[in-house]
């Protein structure tokens, strides 16, 4: 009877080899869930982020693109890096014979397009960026049509334009980065670059009411 005892005993528990490969598949397991979920977390936080710049940039352009569409006139002058200053130009509402101006420029330590010192977003970059990430402006210019362009045709086309079409037509580029620094060893840096353009023309450049201003 005592021997039958210990028999059942030691089939009915576990041995120590058991509960070590236990230990060791649960623990397997649960680093796998943590990488899956880890990655799951990074590929968020990057789709957000990439997000939020392409808001960003879309809206820095079609706010500029409707600007520009009610000047009467536009000065450039260069800026800090690859961006310029813009001077837009507008038609007094009460004072036809009278104009005010806005300026536009890159902010590139804030990383932020203002107008007159004021920011277009103030909600961007986001405050609440994690550690290494960050948000870079690479380009902001405005050039008349076929000036600055990898296309061969448009310059060629540019060349056959008339002198007020070309000196009415402009094209914006807005170039945005997005920087995610690794803090672990033995991973790779990411980064996202995307470019934002636009064509506009300036209807009321060649109006007789912007000549009449120039002669004055």
């Amino acid at each position: 009877m005592i021997g039958n005892r210990k028999g059942l005993s030691r089939d009915g528990g576990f041995t120590f080899i058991e509960v070590t490969l236990t230990i060791v598949i649960v623990s397997i397991m649960v680093l796998g869930l943590t990488i899956i979920l880890l990655a799951f977390r990074e590929h968020l936080d990057r789709s957000w982020s990439v997000r939020v710049m392409d808001q960003y940039g879309n809206d820095v352009i079609e706010r500029l693109t409707h600007e520009l569409r009610n000047a009467v006139d536009v000065s450039i002058r260069s800026g800090i890096g690859n961006t310029h200053e813009i001077n837009i130009s507008y038609l007094e509402p009460n004072y036809l014979d009278r104009t005010y101006l806005i300026r536009w420029r890159a902010d590139l330590r804030n990383c932020q397009i203002t107008v007159n010192n004021d920011a277009v977003d103030p909600a961007f970059p986001p405050r609440k960026l994690s550690k290494g990430e960050s948000f870079e402006i690479l380009q902001f210019t405005l050039s008349k049509y076929g000036e600055i362009t990898p296309d061969i045709e448009e310059h060629i086309d540019a060349s056959l334009r008339n002198e007020m079409f070309l000196n009415a037509t402009y094209d914006i580029r807005f170039k945005l980065r997005y920087n995610r620094d690794t803090l672990s060893p033995g991973q790779n840096d990411w980064s996202f670059e995307k470019s934002y353009s636009n064509r506009v023309y300036l209807r009321n450049m060649n109006l007789p009411i912007r000549r009449q201003l120039e002669a004055d």
